[in-house]
Formats: structure tokens, sequence, C-alpha cells
């Protein structure tokens, strides 16, 4: 495989100035986390001075603070009492309009499963330990 002399012109940097910039960027980012922030900041006279002297806060003493506030309102407690009952309403309306009777072809079967395809495809449970 051929070496790309191309790259190595400096013509090809000049016409494309952004990939030129963001090298640039790139390179300084290096240099001052690498180079420059260790070298300012290595054996400084000064140590940041502590915020506050704090004890490790035993479990009673945690237990015994209140409890923050919550993040969010708590939802409303709404009166369910006098929803009306679509389900009922539904089965009047269709019943009303069969006379009455119930119509058999519409029966609902209940769906058979085999009990290959239920062993076969079985959930996984997160909390069984295998």
């Amino acid at each position: 495989m051929r070496f790309p002399q191309h790259l190595l012109k400096a013509s090809t940097y000049r016409s494309e100035p952004l990939m030129a910039a963001m090298a640039a960027v790139a390179v300084g980012m290096f240099v001052g986390t690498w180079i420059l922030g260790p070298a300012l900041t290595h054996n400084s006279p000064e140590a940041p001075a502590p915020v506050a002297q704090q004890e490790r806060a035993t479990f009673e003493a945690m237990v015994a603070r209140p409890d923050p506030m919550p993040y969010r309102a708590p939802t409303p407690a709404f009166d369910t009492a006098g929803q009306p009952s679509y389900a009922a309403a539904a089965k009047e309306k269709a019943q009303a309009e069969l006379g009455g009777q119930i119509d058999p072809e519409a029966a609902i079967e209940p769906p058979s499963y085999s009990m290959r395809s239920s062993r076969a495809y079985r959930a996984f449970d997160r909390h069984r330990v295998y």
C-alpha cells in the first residue's frame, strides 16, 4: 500500500481550514491538560482549605433528620365513586340491539395454549437464581 504523500504538503492543511482549526484545538486541550495543568499546580504552596470539618454521621443521627421535600407534588385523590361504567353501558347497548339475546357466534373462546409453546417460550425471571 502506498503512503499518502499529499497529506505531508502544506497546501493540504490550508485547503481544509476547519480540520486544521479542530486539530489546533485538540492539541491545545492536550497540552493544557497534560503539560500546563500539572506544571502550574504541582507543588503549590497553599493547599485548598477544607470546606468544613464534618464527622461521619451515625445511622441514628441520619434517621433523626426530617425527610426532604418530594421532587413533585403528590397526585391528588379523585372521586371515582360517580364514574360511569362504560363496559356495562356497552353491554346493555349490544344486548338491546340483539333483543336481549347473546349471539352464540360472537362468544369468545379462551385461547388454547399448548404445553410445548409455553415451555419453549418461557419468560425470563430476573429474580430466579440460575
